[in-house]
């Protein structure tokens, strides 16, 4: 698990989720993810910009795809 510190107030936060598995040379012949793979996601956080309304509430905001 890895911490990071962040400063006290409001924060914009984003998670883009990564398909490694897409990149090539990402597995090894069992399938397994190699050291160098890309990481299953990538999470930024800003502090929110002046005025920043309400952020979402919800954990899922969109239609899950079925399948």
């Amino acid at each position: 698990m890895l911490e990071l510190p962040v400063a006290v107030g409001r924060h914009a936060v984003a998670v883009h989720l990564i398909d490694w598995q897409a990149e090539a040379g990402s597995r090894d012949e069992m399938g397994r993810p190699v050291s160098g793979a890309l990481p299953d996601f990538v999470v930024l956080i800003n502090p929110a910009p002046p005025g920043q309304g309400t952020f979402r509430t919800a954990p899922t905001t969109f239609e899950a795809p079925n399948g």
